[in-house]
């Protein structure tokens, strides 16, 4: 990945909350849940006089949101749809011939029962845990345990070569204007916005452009510095803490953060109260294996 960030998705960071933050596959509420529950639930196409509707489309994104992640909206809809037209086809046939009742039909009914009931469930239980109050409460909580980080703002001048830096060197030493250089000079995506990298923490940027931006004052210039990308003359100007995110602004990473601690908890609360026997817990035999064994 470039060590430049683009300057709209800085401005859009939450460095100060991000560790604490994370959301990792965190189950709220799913999006088809919503859809339902708003009752916009309209036929979208009819196979054999089988219905197939809005919802059906939400939960089959549902489905294959990782592999459909990036995917255009337009070309995720028309492939939803096709996949469930090609299902709905199939599964029509297998049903005439008395495939309902198939023992391998059966097993993965059982298994997806249990799978819709527990997701159903499971958005019920966390959402009535999750109150307004309470992701105030455990953003404050997480706030006063930050530590606010220092960050520069700075501009930059990206070129080729140390012949070329050294060169930018003597222009800025004669009077030179640092935004007009970095237009005329700079090849890096920034040179169009005068070399603006906005403000940015330590450990942002590559170490040699991070070492030699943290050492300089405000309104000071570095000298030329090489990193992967080439050579850099860097101008801090202005150094300041972090500001924490407003409430509103993280309110969905915050009520993420608080499902996944409330998912944490209150799954170990339900693993103490089942019976839970796992064979041969001690190792002395053999586990079954999920794929053929060479």
């Amino acid at each position: 990945m470039h060590f430049l960030m683009n300057r709209r998705s800085r401005e859009l960071m939450i460095p100060a909350l991000s560790a604490i933050l994370l959301i990792v596959g965190v189950f709220v509420a799913s999006g088809s849940l919503l859809a339902e529950e708003a009752g916009d639930d309209e036929v979208v196409a009819r196979v054999n006089g089988t219905e197939i509707r809005f919802s059906d489309l939400l939960l089959a994104e549902e489905e294959t949101a990782q592999a459909l992640q990036g995917v255009p909206e337009d070309v995720k809809f028309e492939y939803l749809l096709s996949l469930l037209i090609d299902r709905l086809i199939v599964s029509s046939q297998a049903r005439d011939k008395g495939l309902v009742d198939d023992p391998a039909v059966q097993r993965r009914l059982a298994y997806f029962e249990n799978k819709a009931l527990r997701d159903v469930y499971w958005a019920q239980i966390l959402t009535s845990r999750i109150s307004d109050e309470a992701a105030q409460a455990f953003y404050d909580e997480q706030v006063a345990s930050v530590e606010p980080q220092e960050e520069i703002k700075a501009r930059h001048i990206l070129v080729a070569t140390e012949e070329e830096a050294a060169a930018v060197v003597e222009s800025l030493a004669a009077g030179g204007d640092f935004e007009a250089l970095a237009r005329e000079k700079s090849t890096g995506p920034s040179g169009a916005e005068g070399g603006d990298l906005g403000y940015f923490a330590a450990g942002t940027m590559v170490p040699e452009f991070n070492d030699a931006a943290f050492a300089l004052q405000a309104g000071e210039v570095s000298g030329p510095v090489k990193t992967k990308f080439g050579w850099h003359i860097i101008k801090v100007e202005d150094r300041r803490l972090q500001e924490v995110p407003a409430f509103e602004l993280v309110r969905d990473q915050v009520v993420g953060a608080l499902a996944q601690e409330e998912g944490r908890k209150l799954m170990e609360e339900l693993r103490e109260a089942a019976s839970i026997e796992i064979v041969a817990p001690d190792g002395t035999a053999e586990r079954p294996t999920l794929a053929p064994q060479e």
